[in-house]
């Protein structure tokens, strides 16, 4: 019998790049929640084998996927002879900040890490996680955080946090490679690490992050979706990860929709979503449609 699943994409509010290890890997700090925009994520199982059928594609081969590449790892690293067909339906845009990818890579370990009663713990996938790509800590955590290192330190936030956002994806993707080579070392350093927000703190005093300037000499486009939030009411706005999608903070959802309605007028090439913050993954939630 199959079984449906829900990837939630991510927003940073803040990113900080803080240094550079000898391997070439960046050092990060940065406030990170989920945000209710799912891929969607089907699993078949199967006596052997594994298959994956990505809706729309994103990668030329499906062995490039980090479905797939997950799926595999946990076979092999947990001996695992049972296989799946795996259908995954995308909705959160590829190359857009949101950590798509990686949300999809983390639930496909949750999930058949449960389905084949591999009966691994959290922190064992975090660190099989780890090997296919920074932000899978995050989604394997499994709450809001503030994520250090190169993604595997999370200290989850103390009290939940709330927000209304505006995401909006200006209709082409950023390669992380390329912004963070477009970086090239231009990151302030600062002597104090990034703290915790209290509650009832205005998040959108912790809007920031290193890497829009280089993101912005790769594509100014990053740069009208800032200035158009703002132009319809955001009370802040920032990009998230390394771009292309720009979030903007609202006071409450009815400013929100308000503000998505003129977006969807004056930008028809955009994709804008509206939700509120979440502090928790949607953990193994199936989908109601």
């Amino acid at each position: 019998m199959n079984r449906r699943f829900l990837a939630p994409a991510k927003v940073n509010l803040t990113l900080r790049v803080v240094g550079r290890r000898a391997d070439g890997y960046h050092l990060l700090e940065s406030l990170m929640f989920f945000f209710p925009l799912y891929d969607i994520l089907e699993i078949t199982p199967l006596p052997e084998g594994l298959e994956l059928h990505c809706e729309p594609a994103v990668t030329a081969l499906p062995e490039e996927n980090l479905v797939l590449r997950a799926a595999r790892l946990l076979a092999q690293v947990a001996g695992v002879k049972r296989g799946a067909r795996l259908r995954l339906v995308k909705h959160i845009p590829d190359g857009a900040g949101l950590g798509g990818g990686s949300s999809d890579a983390a639930l496909t370990l949750l999930a058949l890490n449960r389905m084949w009663d591999v009966q691994l713990g959290r922190s064992e996938l975090m660190a099989l996680g780890l090997k296919l790509g920074a932000d899978l800590p995050f989604f394997l955590g499994g709450e809001a955080a503030l994520v250090g290192g190169v993604g595997e330190r999370l200290t989850p936030l103390p009290t939940p946090l709330t927000g209304t956002c505006v995401v909006v994806f200006p209709g082409e993707g950023l390669a992380t490679r390329r912004v963070f080579q477009a970086l090239d070392g231009r990151f302030p350093c600062r002597p104090e690490p990034l703290g915790l927000p209290r509650a009832g703190e205005d998040l959108a005093l912790w809007l920031e992050n290193d890497l829009t300037l280089p993101a912005l000499e790769l594509m100014p486009g990053i740069g009208v979706a800032h200035a158009a939030l703002l132009g319809v009411g955001a009370r802040g706005a920032v990009m998230s990860g390394s771009g292309s999608t720009v979030v903007g903070l609202f006071a409450d959802s009815g400013q929100a929709e308000q503000a998505v309605a003129r977006l969807v007028a004056d930008h028809p090439g955009w994709r804008i979503f509206a939700g509120a913050l979440l502090n928790e993954h949607p953990f193994l939630s199936e989908a109601n449609h």
